[in-house]
Parts: C-alpha cells; sequence; structure tokens
C-alpha cells in the first residue's frame, strides 16, 4: 500500500514541478486568432502613430512574422482558404451573402484533419461558411462551436449568440465573451490536444465598443470629417479590445505552462473597411491591390520557431498544410492543397520557398474573372473594373506608376496566368444553395429571409440586397420561397417569426413538398426596438428588435430530395407585415 501511495505522490509532484513535461510528450495544441476587417495598418507594430497594440508587439517578437502575407479582399473567401489550404473559388465559395459564402461540406477542414488525429476542436465566433448542416462547423469537424454563422452580426453587448444549434444569451462586450469560451474550452482541455478556431468579429461593423475603449480615441483628429472619425475611433477602440483580448489568451497559455507546446496564429481576413492608415498599401477591403489582400500574419511556437521577418510571398492557403506539417498529422490523399507546407522555412532559419504565382480574386453575386490579381516575385498584375494595371511593387510598392505598356509581354503572362488560374479553380462549379432539413444532428433549422426569393408587394428593411438578418416588409399579397433538400423522412414543427400593427388576419399559407398549412395571423404584433449602442449608425445593417411567433403546426415529410419551401401571404390589411424567418425543427423520425 506505502509503495503505491509512494508511486501516486511522487506522479503528484511531478505534476507540480514538472507541469510540461506531459506536454513535451503529445503533439502541439493550436490556437487559430483570425480577426474582421482589421487592416494592415490596424497596428502599432506596422507604424500606426494613434493605435497601441502591446499584446500583438510583443507576439512578433516572439514569432515568426510573415512580412508578404496575402488575405482574400473579403470575409469568407479568405475564411474558406484558412479552414481547407485551397483557394475559396475551389471549395464553393464565391462571395459573402445569400448563400454565395456557403463551402462545402465535402471539403476537408483543418477541424477535421485535427479531429481525425485525436484532438479537441472549438470554434469561437464568426464561421461566415455555411449556416446550415452539414456546411455549418459541427458539420465540418468543430466538437464546440460558440457565435455566429453569418457574415455580421447586429448588436455586441449582451448579445444572444448559437451554442451548438441552439441561441443563448450571453453577458458581455462579444470579443470579451468569446475570449472567455476560448479559455473555457482550453482548461477543459489541457490535458489533451486541441485546435481552437477563434474567428473574432471584431474590428467588423456595427461600430460598438465599450466605453473605456472607445475614450482611448474619441477625441483624436485623424484628418477626416468629423463621422469618419468617429467611426476610426470606434475601430481603434474594437481593435485596442482585442490586442487586450490576445494578452488574456497568451497570458492564459503561460501562467498554465501551456507556452511551449502551443502553436499561436494571428491574422486578419482583408483589408480595412473605409479609410484610415493602411501603410503604403492601395486599397482596402473588397480590393485587389495590396491594401485589400496584405494583412500582418505571426506564428508563435516558444522554443521551436525561431523570432524572425519572413520576407517570401505566403497566404492564407498556406495555413492548414503549415500547421498539420508542425503537428506531424498526416495528410490524407484526399486533399489537394493549393498551399504549401511552410514549416521548414519557418523552423530553419536558412530555409527558402520555390518563387510561385499567388492568386487574388473578388467578385459579387455574378461570378466572373473581371477583378482578381496575380502576384508573381517583384511584380502584381491587376485587372479590376476593366482597368487592368502591372506594378513593381520593390519600386513601387503603393502602386501608383502602370506598367502595363512598358512591359506588355510580362503583362500578357500573368493576364493569361490568372486567367488559366480562373478556370482551373472554377471547375467544379459552386455550393449548392439548397438548404438541408431533418439532419439527426441539427434538428433546428431557420429559413431566414435573406436566403429566399421573392416576388409581389414586398422589399427587405435594410437593404436592397437583403444582407444577413435583415427581413421583408410585405405591403400585399406576396410570395417566399426557400430552396430546400429533405434528407430523411420526419415530422417537422413550423413557426414564422413576424410583427405588425395591423396584421391580425393576414392570411400565410406554407407549402413544403406535397404537404400545406394555413393559418390566419391571430394577433397584432407591435415590435419593440433592442439598444442599438452604434458609436455611428449603421447605414445598411438592419437593427435588432423583437419579434412574435405564429405556431403553424406540424408537417410530415416522407419523401426526399429536393423540394421548395414555400410562404404565400394572402394581405387581408393596409398594414405592413414584417417577416424575418420560419424556423423548422425535426420532432420525430417517421
Amino acid at each position: 500500500m506505502k509503495t503505491v501511495i509512494k508511486y501516486i505522490f511522487g506522479c503528484y509532484l511531478l505534476g507540480i514541478l514538472f507541469p510540461t513535461f506531459a506536454q513535451e510528450k503529445r503533439p502541439p495544441n493550436v490556437i487559430l486568432i483570425l480577426t474582421d476587417d482589421q487592416g494592415w495598418g490596424d497596428f502599432s507594430y506596422t507604424g500606426n502613430e494613434f493605435l497601441k497594440t502591446p499584446h500583438f508587439d510583443q507576439m512578433t517578437e516572439e514569432s515568426a512574422v510573415l512580412d508578404h502575407f496575402y488575405v482574400s479582399p473579403v470575409c469568407a473567401p479568405t475564411r474558406a482558404s484558412v479552414l481547407t489550404g485551397r483557394y475559396h473559388l475551389r471549395t464553393g465559395v464565391s462571395f459573402v451573402t445569400r448563400g454565395r459564402e456557403n463551402m462545402r461540406a465535402e471539403e476537408i477542414t483543418i477541424a477535421e484533419a485535427f479531429k481525425s488525429a485525436g484532438y479537441a476542436t472549438g470554434c469561437f465566433g464568426k464561421w461566415h461558411n455555411g449556416a446550415h448542416y452539414p456546411e455549418n462547423p459541427q458539420g465540418q469537424g468543430f466538437d464546440t462551436f460558440l457565435g455566429f454563422t453569418s457574415g455580421h452580426w447586429s448588436n455586441y453587448f449582451d448579445t444572444q449568440l448559437e451554442y451548438n444549434g441552439e441561441m443563448v444569451e450571453t453577458k458581455g462586450y462579444i470579443t470579451d465573451v468569446l475570449t472567455d469560451a476560448t479559455i473555457e474550452f482550453i482548461e477543459k482541455n489541457k490535458d489533451q490536444p486541441f485546435f481552437a478556431y477563434v474567428p473574432f468579429n471584431a474590428p467588423h461593423t456595427p461600430y460598438q465598443v465599450p466605453d473605456k475603449y472607445y475614450d482611448l480615441y474619441k477625441d483624436i483628429d485623424f484628418g477626416y470629417s468629423e463621422k469618419q472619425n468617429k467611426k476610426i475611433a470606434t475601430i481603434y477602440g474594437m481593435c485596442k479590445n482585442v490586442d487586450d483580448n490576445l494578452g488574456r489568451i497568451r497570458q492564459y497559455l503561460k501562467e498554465n505552462n501551456l507556452e511551449e507546446n502551443t502553436i499561436v496564429l494571428f491574422l486578419s481576413d482583408n483589408g480595412p473597411q473605409g479609410d484610415r492608415y493602411n501603410g503604403p498599401w492601395r486599397g482596402g477591403k473588397t480590393s485587389v491591390h495590396e491594401g485589400g489582400s496584405l494583412v500582418p500574419c505571426t506564428i508563435q511556437w516558444k522554443g521551436k520557431i525561431p523570432s524572425s521577418v519572413k520576407t517570401q510571398s505566403t497566404a492564407h492557403i498556406d495555413l492548414m498544410p503549415t500547421l498539420i506539417g508542425l503537428a506531424g498529422i498526416e495528410k490524407s490523399q484526399q486533399i489537394q492543397f493549393d498551399g504549401i507546407d511552410l514549416s521548414k522555412y519557418l523552423l530553419d532559419s536558412k530555409a527558402v520557398i520555390e518563387d510561385r504565382n499567388l492568386y487574388t480574386h473578388m467578385t459579387g453575386f455574378e461570378i466572373t474573372a473581371e477583378r482578381g490579381a496575380v502576384r508573381q516575385g517583384d511584380y502584381r498584375f491587376t485587372t479590376e473594373f476593366g482597368e487592368k494595371g502591372l506594378y513593381n511593387l520593390k519600386e513601387d510598392p503603393s502602386e501608383k506608376k502602370n506598367l502595363i505598356d512598358q512591359l506588355p509581354n510580362k503583362s500578357k503572362e500573368l493576364e493569361n496566368a490568372f486567367l488559366d488560374w480562373y478556370k482551373d479553380v472554377t471547375a467544379s462549379g459552386f455550393s449548392d444553395l439548397r438548404i438541408p432539413i431533418g439532419y439527426s444532428e441539427s434538428k433546428r433549422v431557420v429559413l431566414a429571409a435573406h436566403e429566399s426569393s421573392a416576388k409581389g408587394d414586398l422589399k427587405f428593411k435594410a437593404n436592397v440586397n437583403g444582407w444577413a438578418h435583415d427581413w421583408y416588409l410585405v405591403d400585399g399579397d406576396a410570395e417566399i420561397q426557400w430552396p430546400i433538400a429533405i434528407v430523411q423522412p420526419s415530422t417537422f414543427h413550423l413557426q414564422l417569426k413576424y410583427a405588425g400593427d395591423v396584421v391580425k388576419g393576414d392570411i400565410i399559407e406554407v407549402t413544403i413538398g406535397h404537404q400545406t398549412i394555413k393559418k390566419k395571423i391571430r394577433k397584432n404584433y407591435t415590435p419593440t426596438p433592442l439598444p442599438t449602442p452604434d458609436r455611428v449608425m449603421r447605414e445598411q445593417e438592419a437593427k435588432e428588435q423583437t419579434w412574435g411567433t405564429l405556431d403553424l403546426g406540424k408537417v410530415s415529410l416522407p419523401e426526399l430530395g429536393k423540394t421548395t419551401c414555400e410562404i404565400k401571404i394572402q394581405k387581408v390589411n393596409k398594414g405592413t407585415l414584417e417577416v424575418k424567418e420560419l424556423i423548422t425543427r425535426r420532432i420525430d423520425t417517421l
């Protein structure tokens, strides 16, 4: 008995005196932090004279800094490439809303690779690569998800977020809440390898930040209009808050002896939205020029990756192959990366990578090759809105001198390379915009207004295109339709989220496949606007309000396959009916 006690006590002492011993004997943990709309110039490290980001600055001193690191000019495409190591167009992602942000479920993500290697996986923040299973985080390899799946969120204070498929109330500022959840996840899983993906939604709009951060910048004249100065003050406040939360995560790793066996990455998803300091680079968010896609990226692994500045061109497509390479995870034969494994480049100060072309693409709802760029060595070829350019970035980093006439052969070479690349990466087409319902892994599926098509006397509330969280204003008879796929014969409970002061008696008819439910609205519902603590009021994004619920009852759908869900609205009153979403919940299996 004493021998057993002595052994146990000895093991206990080892845990106290040598807490990193077990860490060193297992694969490295990984924390991948991705910010939203934080441009190259939104750091003191890159020369911003107004904004201080000491935690990021310290991280650069202890990390490999990828000094010429490229992402896509907008959110969802970058995220798809980070998650897969492939160009976004190859994954089915082309744009940022109305289904064009959906990444095909068949893509093998970095989370799936780590999960298959025995890692606990968690995602905390903005997903933006598909709202419905199996395109959502749970369908793409994450055990735990807290955040939202759309391209933006309406409120950053005391908001509701999605937790593993259900909405939950949160308390506090959203970046702090997501950091709390990340640290809680690490604490829960620190005795096994873990992969934490932390896609913060700041400093993306709306312009909301706690007073203590806004007050740091509110009285500064940044050289713009009063309105733009307020925007910048809010954004810099959000950036400072992000930096503090980066410091919290790094401090937690240090205090819990996880630092030496945890790889930490920090990057942003595209250039800055709106005018503000962005170094010498031309353009910002949505631009195919340097300012739209050049962002800082740091990779820290204490004791393994030397502190250095890496000047060769690298990109978002390199992160997945690099991380599984550093972790010693065998690459699946099913994966065809566009990126390369930078492990040797990071670990060996003398290593270099082969020259290659890096491609940029930007589009809207119509997918074309009209806007794009290719970086080759010192040269960058661009095509945007009918204007073509060729620039020597070594001599002209701000892309002011177009060399297309002086170097026509080089220009043509790179243009042809871009067009060949575009043809290749779009060869498989794009994601099916049909919404699957019936999965046991996702019993609650929300058919949101912005994912539908419609006709009749109606329009979107905030934006003609219908961004995420927008809803319909219906003034006469109308039809709203969603393309769906019934993946398993099931019975569903349906609820409609609506509002309106004079809508009692309006008739709602819902048809799914061959099943139809017809109901009258029994009572009016006057919505209550929710607090909108914008420093500068939003321009194209809907504000939050409360909603009434019309219980539509049950519908049984025995047939499988592709069909539609259609709402026909028969207006009885002259009052405007507001329609937010149709909630389907699978309640049993036939």
